[in-house]
């Protein structure tokens, strides 16, 4: 029988460009990385960014137009979903 997490369980949530996987219009989708305890999962979150507008040190899209905001305020619900 498996155990499920507590509350008190250590959960991190990053994302990240897949830059392995640019299509034909120069764009790379957005993937999250989410550690429960020593467990690990991805998945794609089925948005996609210009390369150049992900900074490698970063976890949100550069900028501040629309669609920048858009973007990173979906990332953030998929955050609070897993950390709530």
């Amino acid at each position: 029988m498996k155990r499920l997490p507590t509350r008190n369980t250590t959960v991190s949530v990053l994302f990240y460009s897949k830059r392995s996987k640019v299509n034909s219009n120069g764009i790379c989708p957005i993937y999250a990385r989410v550690t429960v305890l020593t467990k690990r999962f991805e998945f794609s979150s089925n948005k996609f960014i210009d390369p150049e507008r992900w900074p490698s040190e970063g976890t949100k899209v550069k900028g501040t137009n629309e669609e920048t905001r858009l973007i990173n305020n979906y990332l953030e619900n998929i955050k609070a979903r897993f950390l709530a």
